[in-house]
């Protein structure tokens, strides 16, 4: 995977990263103005001095993602590239290799003229694995700029080891992608409904109106959030109750670029040039450790491996909790707040269905992203799932009586040691120019400190976004924006007291290639949940 925190192909500190990204932001708003039909900056028609400390931080962080990203044009797809003609083999191999080794990957690209690539910006997944195990592990993609890349594995298991490289998108449908998905709003259109007095209006509403029409504005201005609807006749602003949103399929693209993200050319094998390793446990050599995991850790990637379905993570030990009387004993007198979307769903579901103890409560609302609230009172646990707020993608009408966006959630509840929180936001945001979800983790991250402040010994837990299919949709719903939120979310939470649950590199390892896995994964991830909050 390539990493973000990169700069000319070099590894940079978090230190030098926020030097850096001063210098970079400065030199980017004549660099980057060339670039059509882009969101560059927020307010970039004030004077530096005059934009919020916040919309400084979009900025300077949005600039360094866009720095890293490729710019490249083409006129046919010839000269894209093919992972057919790429080649992949051992850097530097070795007489023999021993569990714990690193094992350094080449990968050269091609076009489909078989001309070498002579820059770089392919997003390419790779994954190292033990089909008799039912063993794999990520690894870390270096991309030097010049159509060569790197990929850093972690031997972790004794035995057979087979590696694996996948061309997700050419670089030059990542140009398209990340042009795409910063030039528009046009990739989700809202309705809004207002009641009064018996009567409804339902009108449009988003992000980017007509100015000409009548307004109502929803702020939050703290936390420089907007958000608009076409003000009715005869309705107040204040009697907006319920939304609905859709995706609109529609395109930025040409019918070049698009003719790059048909299923045939999404997620390529590239060939692999080498014969699977026998990996073998060298004198004290191993791969594992004895301290159970505990927040502070840092979000890394590869952080682990799976094994016969159980996930090992790198740096520490992971409990599991297979048992509902281990659940109870664990969740005993806590307070579980969970805000995102519905991977996060799956953890309530999965605690719906486990403790059969915990009575749900009707919050009179319809459909799966209602509030869920569950209660056992014996054994006094409480456990809440709320959607993490706008932007969130639901085709029908939902109340807006309690929509908060997680940082207010955060502000209203005290915490002590007693209290959870766990979160994750980034699937409904990929249908959005990448700003928003930039300034919703800083405003989260501002939230989790002030909550640290008065209460240090609320745990809170951030669980990544998964991989998905890969199937469809992929101008909006591509992994692609995943990848980029994930190095997002490791840049803002960097240096926090929280624990992370890696979904992003966990599905990888257990190659689901679901937007939704099956329990046997998401076991895992409440194990590490559980791990985080109970040793």
């Amino acid at each position: 995977m390539n990493c973000l925190l990169s700069y000319k192909g070099y590894l940079i500190s978090f230190s030098s990263f926020c030097l850096l990204v001063s210098i970079v932001y400065h030199q980017n708003l004549k660099k980057c103005s060339h670039r059509e039909n882009r969101i560059i900056l927020i307010n970039s028609t004030k004077k530096a001095s005059e934009l919020s400390e916040l919309t400084t931080q979009i900025n300077e962080i949005f600039n360094q993602i866009d720095e890293r990203m490729p710019n490249v044009t083409f006129i046919h797809k010839d000269t894209t590239t093919s992972a057919k003609n790429s080649k992949v083999f051992i850097k530097t191999p070795q007489n023999r290799y021993c569990v714990g080794d690193q094992l350094t990957v080449q990968v050269d690209v091609y076009d489909y003229l078989g001309q070498r690539k002579s820059y770089g910006g392919d997003y390419l997944r790779s994954r190292i694995s033990n089909p008799d195990k039912a063993a794999g592990s990520s690894g870390r993609i270096e991309d030097f700029n010049n159509g060569t890349y790197h990929i850093h594995f972690t031997l972790f298991w004794e035995g057979k080891v087979v590696v694996t490289v996948f061309l997700m998108h050419p670089s030059e449908a990542v140009t398209a992608l990340w042009r795409a998905r910063n030039s528009w709003y046009g990739n989700v259109d809202y309705l809004g409904k207002f009641t009064s007095e018996g009567k409804e209006m339902i009108t449009k509403c988003g992000y980017d109106l007509d100015k000409k029409d009548e307004l109502c504005e929803y702020a939050d201005h703290e936390n420089e959030e907007y958000f608009y609807c076409v003000k009715p006749q005869n309705f107040s602003c204040d009697s907006y109750t319920e939304f609905k949103n859709w995706k609109t399929l529609a395109t930025q693209l040409s019918d070049l670029e698009n003719s790059l993200l048909t299923q045939s050319n999404v997620r390529v094998e590239i060939p692999v040039n080498m014969q699977p390793l026998e990996v073998i446990l060298c004198n004290k050599s191993s791969s594992k450790t004895e301290a159970t995991c505990k927040t502070g850790i840092s979000l890394e990637y590869p952080s682990g491996y799976v094994m016969n379905n159980l996930w090992y993570p790198k740096t520490c030990n992971m409990q599991t909790y297979h048992t509902v009387e281990e659940l109870n004993t664990c969740m005993q007198g806590k307070f579980f707040y969970m805000f995102g979307d519905s991977t996060m769903h799956q953890w309530m579901t999965y605690f719906e269905n486990k403790l059969k103890t915990l009575s749900l409560m009707n919050v009179y609302e319809a459909g799966w992203a209602q509030k869920h609230l569950g209660v056992d009172i014996k054994r006094n646990i409480q456990v809440v799932w709320k959607r993490h707020g706008r932007p969130f993608v639901y085709l029908g009408f939902v109340s807006l009586r309690e929509e908060r966006y997680i940082p207010r959630e955060i502000d209203l509840i005290g915490g002590n040691e007693h209290t959870v929180i766990a979160l994750n936001i980034g699937v409904h945001f990929r249908l959005f120019p990448v700003h928003h979800y930039i300034r919703r983790l800083l405003n989260i991250r501002r939230a989790i400190e002030r909550l640290f402040l008065r209460s240090p010994k609320t745990k809170v837990i951030i669980k990544t976004e998964n991989t998905s299919d890969m199937a469809n949709e992929y101008e909006g719903m591509s992994d692609f924006h995943a990848y980029v939120h994930y190095f997002i979310m490791e840049i803002i939470f960097k240096g926090l007291n929280v624990g992370f649950v890696n979904g992003w590199d966990m599905t990888t390892a257990f190659n689901t290639n679901q937007l939704h896995p099956p329990e046997p994964y998401l076991r895992n991830e409440v194990n590490m949940l559980m791990t985080y909050i109970c040793s």
